[in-house]
């Protein structure tokens, strides 16, 4: 077959996800295309694939005078390519696409992956459910990576909607050796002591990922280990029972929106002058989240909301214990494999990472948990060979 993916603007789980489509499906014998900013290309490097062209198409974020220009670029790119299948991953590169097949005589099928919820309010609310609406209504097929964007886009009256993972890349395992001189790293550079429990997010420093949530917990914690102090001192300093760290320490590893680093900063300076607090420190983009997954003692996700994130799965995979907000489909991803709290919840949170910190037995049951879990979840080769099905029926029917 062949086959287009249409992406627009990524640096995260998106663009990994149709980088090892377009690899997988190009490496099965389909014909493979990707439209999509200079940029993203660069990031992903799709023109380094076997089998794959690119075709530079500047999608930005928001609707403008410039929409005119972007279909008539992609019409000439789709004109060129030629496929059977044009698959559009979100609502941007969605819309643009709706539009441009509008346009075309012969229309290929139209598939739209949902990777994440629209969020907006008022105005801007409305207009994105117009959006939704018309393009649940204009597709072939709708995929949602989560059961949650699958029901909404049936809601909104989309003819044919079905559930395909995302799926992790392969995670590398990571030796005792090399998790513990991460560690000692960590803590030579950062100033804590070694036998710290870390505490890591993975995941850009954005509005999302509700980060500020994650500051009040440790503000929580702070409060409960001083409490705890006291209640110590009061009892002639007799020792807590099991293995208690010394202290609590937060890594946040990725990128970050700028304002939004700012503003979590300026939260959490504010909370450590008016009392104690763990420490927090940004790690900025790294190279080797394997290591500081491995390093980590429990790995935290406190979005407002994910479809099925990349790095909960690699941290199921990786055997860590896990405490994640119940939201979209981290629920039905995790289920009884990690600790799931309420949206914005930092009382649950904070309660949480405490009775991890003070219990290494229920840690390393969740791990193994966890591990089990991230042994059935599929792998990129799966859903490709998943996805490439559907397309078969879908030009199937096109041909009956």
């Amino acid at each position: 077959m062949r086959i287009v993916f249409t992406i627009g603007t990524s640096t995260g789980g998106v663009g990994t996800h149709v980088h090892a489509l377009a690899r997988d499906l190009a490496a099965a014998g389909h014909e493979i295309g990707v439209i999509g900013p200079a940029a993203t290309d660069e990031h992903f490097g799709f023109s380094l694939l076997s089998g794959v062209r690119f075709g530079v198409l500047e999608l930005g974020t928001g609707i403008g005078a410039s929409d005119a220009a972007l279909i008539r670029r992609q019409r000439t790119l789709l004109r060129s390519f030629a496929p059977q299948i044009v698959h559009a991953h979100g609502f941007r590169a969605g819309l643009i696409t709706l539009l441009t097949l509008r346009t075309l005589k012969s229309r290929p099928k139209f598939v739209l992956s949902l990777h994440n919820q629209a969020s907006g309010q008022g105005l801007r609310g409305r207009v994105e459910t117009r959006v939704e609406t018309m393009l649940a209504r204009g597709t072939d097929l709708v995929l949602g990576a989560s059961t949650d964007l699958v029901d909404r886009a049936r809601e909104l009256g989309a003819q044919t909607a079905r559930f395909l993972p995302a799926a992790a890349p392969e995670v590398t395992p990571v030796s005792a050796e090399a998790a513990a001189a991460t560690r000692a790293n960590l803590a030579e550079e950062f100033d804590f002591d070694p036998g710290a429990l870390i505490v890591l997010a993975v995941g850009r420093v954005a509005k999302q990922k509700n980060y500020p949530m994650l500051v009040r917990a440790l503000a929580r914690l702070g409060e409960g280990n001083r409490q705890a102090q006291g209640n110590r001192q009061n009892e002639g300093n007799r020792q807590t029972e099991g293995n208690q760290p010394s202290e609590i320490v937060a890594l946040i590893a990725g990128a970050a929106d700028d304002e939004v680093l700012a503003e979590v900063r300026a939260q959490y300076d504010d909370a450590a002058a008016a009392s104690a607090i763990p420490a927090l420190h940004f790690l900025g983009p790294r190279d080797d989240i394997a290591e500081l997954a491995a390093a980590a003692d429990i790995y935290a996700l406190t979005s407002v909301w994910e479809a099925r994130a990349l790095v909960l799965q690699e941290a199921l995979i990786s055997g860590k214990a896990i405490v994640a907000t119940a939201t979209g489909g981290s629920a039905e991803l995790v289920g009884d494999a990690g600790i799931l709290i309420d949206h914005d919840d930092d009382a649950a949170f904070a309660e949480a990472v405490a009775e991890l910190a003070v219990d290494p037995a229920r840690r390393a049951e969740l791990g193994t948990r966890a591990r089990a879990r991230g042994a059935e979840l599929p792998d990129e080769r799966e859903v490709a060979e998943e996805l490439a099905g559907l397309y078969t029926e879908l030009v199937s029917a096109q041909v009956g």
